[in-house]
């Protein structure tokens, strides 16, 4: 008698946190593209069973002590999280992320871009693999339906990380990022000519009636008023992240990009990328290091990268607009072809550059209050009123 021992191999279960603040076009919290990573994912590792959060409603990853928990030990914590390398120093200082997460996917500037390579480097070591990278640029646009006046400039200098990264955009126009040091961070008011430079800049918004919705409470945080007025204009200039400007696109098919380039912020034309990366949570990277390096593997490739990008998650086409980290994804044949991501990538390949990654999570609001008091911004209680 012959007996067949069938041996049952235990499945793992990895927990993974992705970036939630990416354009939600299904307006589902991101529902779609979480079970489609959990599909596509578990499709090519059957014996891994994957659970994706990242709900923008429910997850906010700017927040040191929420990134505490979900890199700690307890009930909460992921095996993964997907976070702006903006942070990274904070997490290395406080012990919570492994180094080095997947020697099988190198990070060098022949994978991945050269800023996003910069960004998961801190004292020397790599901290985690890159994803995403994303810049304000600055996009020429026409609308087929624009019944209003062309504007000089449609965007946003308040709100979250508007005004610090504006500020810290300009300086690194002029200057390069690898000449941000203590007094650039804590005495923005000897940085004269940068402070004239943002001041320039944002003046360009003043509408004929002397209100400037750029520096008021009109734009702050508020992506749909922007895009409804950059649908309203004929003829605009739109500050915003790619993947906005791209939601600009998906609302209204009738907007014709002209151009992009890099903010004009008086300098050598150095951009500010942040960078997005997967890191791993030292406390289970022992017992789950198999699992984190094929679903690392798995998020970075190109042909994920594509499908994350184009919406394969949805039932109607799209496309995201982020801009993948990965370097093959823009030499892929529709990527190539595709108007606005070819100008941006044109942009960002000759002048991106990595901004700081450690203690701008401390400095951003004395930032903010501080370009704000320089410049002599409106108390963002009045609003709409200059």
């Amino acid at each position: 008698m012959l007996t067949i021992f069938i041996s049952k191999v235990a499945k793992t279960t990895l927990r993974v946190l992705i970036y939630p603040y990416i354009p939600d076009l299904n307006k589902d919290g991101l529902k779609s593209l979480r079970h489609y990573i959990k599909k596509r994912f578990e499709e090519k590792y059957r014996h891994i069973t994957v659970q994706v959060d990242g709900d923008p409603n429910l997850t906010d990853p700017y927040k040191l002590d929420n990134l505490r928990t979900y890199l700690g030990s307890g009930a909460s914590a992921y095996d993964l999280a997907e976070v702006d390398t903006i942070l990274l120093g904070e997490l290395v200082r406080s012990n919570l992320i492994q180094p080095d997460p997947n020697p099988d996917v190198p990070v060098n500037d022949t994978s991945f871009l050269r800023s996003a390579v910069d960004a998961v480097r801190y004292n020397g070591h790599q901290y985690g693999i890159p994803t995403l990278v994303c810049a304000n640029f600055l996009a020429e646009i026409t609308s087929l339906k624009g019944t209003q006046d062309a504007v000089n400039l449609i965007g946003s200098f308040r709100g979250s990380w508007s005004l610090s990264g504006h500020y810290l955009n300009a300086f690194i126009n002029k200057y390069g990022a690898y000449a941000i040091d203590e007094g650039v961070l804590s005495n923005p008011s000897e940085q004269r000519d940068i402070l004239l430079n943002v001041k320039h800049f944002s003046d360009s918004c003043v509408r004929k009636n002397g209100n400037n919705p750029c520096i008021d409470n009109t734009y702050k945080d508020n992506t749909d008023a922007q895009i409804n007025d950059v649908i309203a204009s004929k003829r605009s200039s739109f500050l915003a992240y790619a993947e906005v400007i791209g939601q600009a696109l998906f609302t209204d098919a009738g907007l014709v990009i002209q151009s992009v380039r890099a903010p004009p912020f008086g300098g050598a034309g150095h951009l500010q990328m942040y960078t997005d990366a997967l890191v791993a949570n030292r406390n289970t990277y022992g017992a789950k290091k198999d699992a984190i390096k094929k679903f690392i593997t798995f998020y970075t490739s190109i042909n994920f990268r594509f499908e994350y990008a184009y919406c394969g998650d949805m039932d109607f086409k799209c496309i995201r607009y982020v801009l993948p980290a990965t370097s093959g994804f823009y030499s892929l044949e529709k990527v190539e072809q595709n108007c606005l991501y070819s100008q941006l990538r044109d942009v960002f390949m000759t002048s991106g550059t990595a901004g700081p990654n450690h203690e701008i999570y401390y400095k951003k609001d004395y930032l903010d209050a501080s370009v704000s008091k320089e410049l002599k911004y409106p108390p963002l209680s009045l609003r709409g009123e200059i």
